[in-house]
């Protein structure tokens, strides 16, 4: 009969819980952990559990703040690589400032071999829902594409 009322009120407080954050990731970044076995763990600990938990569960947020943490190497080890995939799942999932960082990415070579049509691609991308700096990195790539096709043109070569 305990048993029973104690998962009866776990499952309540679990489906209110639910019914109240639409966000996991939010609710677990704003929430303080009171539970004795996390009072000793980093701040940056707690974030990569948490954004592991909700990147892993498709929040593009989550998988931002992830790729951030492996490019910068705060809280883990520094992995370009694994940046890279976490900025491309964001980047998938709608958010604009992954798609100028996967331009970045593309144009740096930082996690991923360089290609300037690829980063063309993704500043678009970005540039397209307003970001200022993917609109001037746009500008500078279009122009040095325009001048290396320019200049392989056969016709101006005489």
């Amino acid at each position: 009969m305990k048993t029973l009322i104690i998962t009866i009120l776990l499952l309540t407080t679990t489906l209110s819980l639910s019914a109240k954050t639409t966000n996991l990731y939010i609710h677990a970044r704003d929430v303080r952990l009171a539970s004795s076995k996390y009072e000793n763990v980093k701040n940056s600990s707690k974030k990569l559990f948490f954004a592991k938990r909700a990147a892993k569960r498709g929040n593009s947020k989550a998988q931002f703040d992830l790729a951030i943490m492996y490019a910068t190497g705060n809280g883990v080890k520094k992995d370009e690589r694994v940046a890279f995939n976490w900025f491309h799942k964001s980047a998938r999932g709608g958010n604009i400032e992954a798609k100028y960082y996967m331009g970045l990415s593309f144009l740096q070579g930082r996690g991923v071999r360089r290609d300037a049509h690829l980063a063309r691609y993704w500043f678009k991308q970005a540039a397209k829902n307003g970001h200022q700096k993917a609109i001037y990195n746009l500008a500078q790539i279009e122009k040095s594409l325009f001048k290396t096709a320019r200049s392989g043109n056969h016709y101006s070569r005489r």
